[in-house]
């Protein structure tokens, strides 16, 4: 058993269900951040006229291109499993960030290329003898360097990378071997801080307030009585019960 190689978009997509914002209560036909309405009889969305055009400052992306990859992480368990490891459980993968593990994205100077090197860490549980464990990596250097047009030789261009991370799959490899198989998707991207002339709606409209967080205790209800039940029982008492006392 091993990792494919046919490995491609490897994020699950997630559905957001949004709740329609509610209209502005004095009818004022305000404009809010969604899909445009869709006309069924010419087949096309219809979006609002913009109220005015306007000039931003904003990052332009001149090219991007991904490098997606699977890389096998063989962790040795052989001086803390006991006995033979039965199965294993992917958990997560995340990049690590601080002071001694950077994460680096740069052009390679003199050339066409574009480098990104970074630290990440995975996780995933095991079952041996003992019962399900957990194990979590020391953090795991990666680089990567990728061909991009002489775009990327202008001074005024800089290069951003974005990294995503997923544990695929984890299994026994040996009897005390775990091989996780860590999917990478990584975006190189060529932009440069522009101005721009974009249509606009105006402003945002006003949110609607937050959910308050309670930070008191809740409420107590006691059970009353606070005492031991009492028996419900009756005792009956009949002639033959009765002891006569001899005076």
């Amino acid at each position: 058993m091993g990792c494919s190689e046919q490995y491609n978009y490897y994020r699950k997509p997630v559905t957001i269900h949004d709740k329609p914002p509610t209209p502005p209560p004095n009818g004022d036909k305000e404009i809010y951040p969604g899909p445009c309405p869709y006309d069924k009889a010419k087949k096309e969305y219809k979006c609002p006229p913009p109220k005015e055009i306007v000039c931003i400052t904003v990052e332009k992306v001149y090219e991007e291109c991904k490098k997606v990859q699977v890389n096998e992480e063989v962790v040795d368990l052989s001086g803390v499993a006991v006995g033979d490891i039965q199965q294993a459980f992917c958990k997560e993968a995340e990049l690590v960030i601080d002071d001694l593990h950077p994460f680096r994205c740069e052009k390679v100077p003199g050339t066409n290329r574009a480098r990104v090197s970074f630290y990440f860490r995975f996780r995933f549980d095991y079952l041996d003898q003992e019962g399900l464990k957990c194990f979590t990596s020391e953090p795991v250097f990666h680089q990567k360097v990728v061909i991009m047009s002489d775009r990327i030789l202008d001074k005024r261009i800089f290069v951003q990378c974005q990294v995503f991370l997923e544990c695929i799959d984890c299994f026994p490899s040996d009897a005390q071997q775990v091989t996780c198989c860590i999917g990478k998707l990584i975006l190189f991207k060529l932009v440069a801080l522009v101005q721009l002339l974009v249509p606009s709606y105006g402003f945002c409209p006003e949110p609607d307030p937050c959910e308050q967080v309670e930070a008191e205790c809740p409420e107590f209800f006691p059970q009353w009585p606070p005492f031991p039940p009492q028996s419900d029982v009756v005792l009956s008492t009949t002639d033959d019960d009765i002891t006569d006392i001899e005076e």
